[in-house]
Order: C-alpha cells, then sequence, then structure tokens
C-alpha cells in the first residue's frame, strides 16, 4: 500500500468542489504481469487537474506498490503532466504497465486523450 502526494480529503478540499479534480485507476485482477506472477489483487488510483493535466498523487494497494510510488513520486517532484508521464518508455512486461493503464485512463478522463478500449490490441505489449 502506498500513497503519494495529498491524501484523498485534502485532494477533495482542493479541487473537488470546483470539478477540477480527474480520476484515472486500474484493477490488478487482469494486469498481465501481475497475473503471471500471482500477485494480481488490489486497486491503484491516480488524480490529476483538469486543464493542466498537472499529475496531484495516487493511492495504491497492489502488487509493488512501492515501486510504483517511487516512480510517480518522481513525476509529482518534477510537477509533470499526465501526458509527460506517458511519454516516458514503459517496459515490458513489468507491472509498471499497471500504471500505464492507470495514466491512459486518466489521461481519457481529462478529455486529453483518447478512451480506453476494453482488451485493446493496438495498446501495445501488456495492456
Amino acid at each position: 500500500m502506498a500513497t503519494v502526494g495529498l491524501g484523498y480529503a485534502e485532494r477533495e478540499r482542493r479541487y473537488g468542489a470546483c470539478g477540477c479534480l480527474a480520476v484515472g485507476e486500474v484493477s490488478f485482477e487482469d494486469q498481465g504481469r501481475s497475473r503471471v506472477m500471482r500477485i494480481n489483487k488490489g486497486k491503484m488510483r491516480l488524480y490529476a487537474e483538469h486543464g493542466s493535466g498537472l499529475f496531484l498523487g495516487a493511492e495504491i494497494f497492489g502488487p509493488r506498490a512501492e515501486h510504483l510510488a517511487h516512480l510517480l513520486a518522481w513525476s509529482q517532484q518534477q510537477r509533470l503532466s499526465v501526458a509527460q508521464i506517458l511519454d516516458m518508455p514503459f517496459y515490458h512486461p513489468v507491472i509498471e504497465e499497471g500504471l500505464r493503464t492507470a495514466l491512459r485512463d486518466l489521461n481519457a478522463n481529462l478529455q486529453l486523450g483518447p478512451a480506453i478500449v476494453e482488451r485493446c490490441m493496438e495498446c501495445g505489449p501488456g495492456d
């Protein structure tokens, strides 16, 4: 379990009333590497600001949460947008591909990227 950035209550207080908070998520139940390792339980939620796409934080309950949080803490420290994080490489096969899926969902919810297609064959390895 890991948290990056502000806690949920503080994020809601700052961004919820204005409708500025976007949420993206992924379940690890069907995430490829997690399934192969038989640790496919949990969920990750990511948060960003509407308009700017600025990454605000995450709540992770799932496999390798500390590694995912480490990458996201760097991203938050650098004040990266969701699009900038998605521009970085994601290797295959790794649990971090679940992070990419959540970022794509968040980007779609920010209305800055295409909607996620269930079981997408064009999404690349591991999605």
